[in-house]
């Protein structure tokens, strides 16, 4: 009988204006958390292949049938990586630009698949590329299969990555799961319904990988805490006489342009600014945090303003008025190193010009 260990560890930017902008086969092996710098306390585990799978309905899984389990205990994100592996980095890959695709930040959008459907999942994320030797995609998902079953969870689907495809699908955000070599992908996808949520595991064999690589997604699902307030006007003025400048936090789709619609006061707000001053020039800053590619960052920064500034201009503001240009990851306001400073990082700055 194969034994895997699991070891379970212990364990906000307050904006301007409204919520952050949002901006990527082997042998037996061991399931043990990884996480030296942290207590730890063990479960034994027996891997199963015989794990409860969820009943699809006519349209797929509905979370609302799942049985209610327990919430895991321990720090985020409550899954260890398997045993000899550790997460993608500079250091162990330098050459590897995949990790472009890692994520572990407080809020954002992940797409599950259900086997019919795809069901968007809004919350924390966490998203790692475990790198190792000597365990095999099948027993990764077998593994974490076992530990959601032992919160009182469920197999939501596993199989191909074509299955997207030819169910006439398509990720809104592909992130590290490849859409034109799907054929030779793998995925497992497990939750569990607990007293306060929800909790989704995506266990992904990437194409281009080495055959014992894989890659681990973690969704806590949660509503948005908003950490951030509206500036109005007459605030975003004062700013600008004082520091010739003012940040403003707008909600964006996830690494994409599109403004948000629970921005739009905020946008009215700045008509205002500039109906009652006149003889105000600005340009739009756009800037992010320094997740992802710098160039990927320095375009989505470019993008968001041109966004603000063509919403401007379509509430009747005059084009020589405004000029937008984007920055990238190349002024932070705070370290990058926290999430609270990537979220106070992700912004718009009307500059004075």
């Amino acid at each position: 009988m194969m034994r895997n260990w699991v070891r379970w560890t212990t364990g906000a930017v307050v904006g301007l204006a409204l919520a952050a902008c949002s901006d990527e086969n082997g042998g037996g092996g061991n399931a043990v958390a990884n996480f030296a710098d942290l207590p730890a306390t063990a479960t034994n585990m027996s891997a199963s292949n015989d794990a409860e799978v969820a009943a699809p309905a006519v349209d797929g899984f509905d979370p609302s049938s799942a049985p209610l389990g327990t919430a895991p205990t321990g720090a985020w994100p409550y899954f260890s990586l398997m045993e000899g592996y550790e997460a993608l980095s500079v250091k162990n890959r330098p050459g590897d630009s995949s990790r472009d695709f890692q994520r572990d930040v407080g809020y954002d959008r992940y797409e599950f698949f259900d086997g019919k459907k795809l069901i968007p999942v809004e919350g924390r994320l966490y998203t790692i590329k475990a790198i190792g030797k000597g365990v095999s995609i099948f027993e990764a998902q077998k593994t974490y299969e076992k530990l959601i079953k032992e919160l009182g969870g469920v197999t939501v689907w596993e199989g191909g990555g074509k299955a997207v495809a030819d169910a006439g699908l398509k990720y809104a955000e592909q992130r590290h799961r490849d859409s034109y070599m799907a054929a030779k992908e793998k995925g497992g996808v497990y939750m569990v319904r607990t007293p306060t949520g929800e909790i989704w595991v995506e266990v992904w064999k990437r194409f281009a990988d080495s055959d014992d690589a894989y890659w681990l997604t973690i969704v806590e699902k949660k509503a948005l805490e908003m950490k951030a307030k509206l500036l109005d006007a007459e605030q975003m003025k004062a700013a600008l006489d004082a520091e010739g400048r003012v940040a403003l936090y707008i909600n964006f789709d996830t690494d994409a342009t599109a403004i948000k619609p629970d921005s739009q006061p905020i946008l009215a707000e700045i008509v205002k600014l500039l109906k009652a001053n006149p003889t105000l020039k600005l340009e739009v800053q756009g800037h992010t945090d320094n997740s992802g590619a710098p160039s990927h960052n320095q375009q989505l920064s470019a993008g968001r303003a041109s966004a603000v500034l063509g919403a401007l201009l379509a509430q009747g503001v005059a084009a020589d008025r405004l000029t937008a240009k984007g920055y990238g990851q190349t002024k932070p306001l705070a370290d990058n190193a926290s999430e609270d400073g990537k979220a106070k990082n992700r912004r718009v700055e009307l500059v004075k010009r």
